[in-house]
């Protein structure tokens, strides 16, 4: 027999449990659309870097196209005037010629550095030389060398250019250091690549300050481009030199 407590139990039971039934399923529903919506930005996010990697590839390739026709009728109207010019106003356009020669060499080494020619041929090696070319300027000198003839995936090539110019400019204005080793080499099944330099007081000071901040816009790149590519990063000092250390797993490993 139900006593009158026990039927007000049922009452408010009977109120409460379907509320209750729907704040769990709502409360579920709500994770499980967080979660899609969630890996929905995700996938648009890393869809984000392909195009801005594609519209790289495209304006690259106008400037090299342009560049390459425009460079054909200047030089015929040089030719032309070098023919009709003598003295003081043949050695002004000889002058301005090789400025012209300058500023073209110039404006297709921008070009080169946009979207290299490694990307297009999937060449790791290649592409890593120009890069370690690229950022050699003035005093500062990177150098680089392979022990490994393997490479990973093709696809992945692009994302790991962008973070290795990425840290080595950080390395370069932070740091205060003039030369700067890029190395690759396979250990076990990763395609290991090494970033080492002095671990000059600003590298240090600039490295214990980049610790505590984890939302700067290069770091977020860094991270997020080698997210997509499964690789890991790390850093360390030892014996007076900083390494930075990217690990990518190579499938095309041979033992």
């Amino acid at each position: 027999m139900f006593t009158s407590a026990d039927l007000l139990l049922i009452e408010i039971a009977g109120v409460f449990l379907p509320a209750l039934i729907v704040t769990v399923f709502s409360v579920v529903f709500s994770y499980r659309i967080t979660g899609r919506y969630n890996r929905a930005i995700k996938r648009l996010y890393k869809m984000s870097f392909k195009g801005v990697d594609t519209e790289r590839k495209r304006i690259a390739s106008e400037m090299h196209d342009n560049l390459a026709l425009h460079s054909l009728t200047v030089t015929a109207e040089f030719e032309a005037l070098k023919k009709r010019l003598d003295g003081e106003d043949l050695e002004a356009l000889l002058k301005i010629e090789s400025l012209y020669d300058l500023f073209r060499y110039r404006t297709h080494q921008i070009v080169e550095y946009m979207y290299p020619k490694g990307f297009v041929d999937s060449d790791w090696e290649g592409s890593l030389i120009q890069l370690a070319n690229h950022m050699s300027m003035g005093e500062v000198r990177v150098t680089f060398e392979t022990f490994t003839k393997d490479a990973p995936k093709s696809e992945w090539l692009q994302h790991t250019y962008w973070v290795l110019q990425e840290i080595i400019t950080n390395a370069i204005r932070h740091s205060k250091v003039n030369r700067i080793q890029l190395s690759v080499n396979n250990e076990e099944d990763d395609f290991c690549i090494f970033i080492h330099y002095r671990a000059t007081p600003e590298a240090i000071a600039w490295f214990d300050k980049k610790a505590g901040i984890k939302n700067g816009m290069g770091t977020l790149i860094i991270n997020d481009r080698l997210e997509i590519i499964g690789a890991k990063l790390s850093t360390r000092i030892k014996d007076g030199v900083m390494t930075h250390l990217i690990r990518i797993k190579n499938e095309n490993t041979h033992s």
